[in-house]
């Protein structure tokens, strides 16, 4: 059999060389992995920041609100145009009168506008079906008028923010998201209905149910949910 100088066989050589070479590649793996998990655990931490921050907004306004104006209630099939999904006004009673000369009124409207992206970066689809990926709510704030497009709230405002990135739609056949609705009631809850609705809506509790997903269309698919409840100040009340 042959040796080397140093007294190794040869096949002592190839074997040590295979040992280091599956050593070296199992190192390269674990270190794909960690770096992939790391970076999993900071957009997990991203996307629960964002949702954090947004979640005291929008805690904030409904605090401070005197008369719920608009909500949407479960989303069916929905296109990419901008729909309101909430509005509130401050300073202002159940008739929409200002309540005090020292605040003006206050109208705050959110609305949410579809993301067009049904399959991750890898091609995979966006679950469940007929899901997309990378909506957006956007805040609009507008003083002493209300916005109103028809009988409608209008996306529009003196003032605008995004409110959340990344927002997923999940059409309500499944489960529905992004949710803003009365407890109880899946339908549009809306001021400017008149006859029969308006009197069953008098009678509505004063809760109001939010569900929101954020979501990053990657590999691997990354996102974060809340359900929240709301106790509303003045509930749904309609004076007649």
């Amino acid at each position: 059999m042959m040796k080397n100088k140093k007294g190794f066989t040869l096949t002592e050589i190839l074997l040590a060389v295979m040992i280091v070479g599956i050593i070296g590649v199992a190192l390269a793996a674990l270190t794909t992995a960690a770096s992939r998990e790391s970076g999993v655990g900071r957009s997990k931490v991203l996307l629960r920041n964002n949702l954090s921050i947004a979640l005291r907004q929008l805690r904030r306004d409904i605090k401070e609100s005197s008369r719920v104006l608009y909500v949407r209630g479960t989303l069916g099939s929905i296109g990419t145009t901008e729909i309101p999904l909430l509005m509130v006004g401050k300073n202002v009673d159940q008739d929409g009168q200002r309540v005090s000369s020292v605040a003006d009124p206050v109208y705050v409207t959110y609305c949410f506008e579809r993301g067009g992206l049904n399959t991750t970066t890898v091609g995979a689809a966006v679950l469940p079906s007929g899901a997309y990926d990378g909506g957006v709510i956007t805040r609009y704030e507008t003083k002493n008028v209300e916005k109103w497009a028809g009988n409608i709230p209008e996306c529009a405002g003196d003032s605008s923010s995004k409110f959340l990135n990344n927002v997923k739609y999940i059409p309500s056949s499944r489960y529905a998201a992004p949710l803003f609705a009365v407890r109880g009631f899946s339908g549009t809850y809306n001021v400017k209905d008149s006859g029969n609705l308006a009197k069953i809506r008098k009678n509505l509790g004063s809760v109001l149910d939010v569900n929101l997903i954020t979501e990053l269309n990657s590999n691997p698919v990354v996102n974060d949910v809340t359900e929240e409840t709301f106790i509303l100040p003045n509930g749904f009340g309609i004076k007649q």
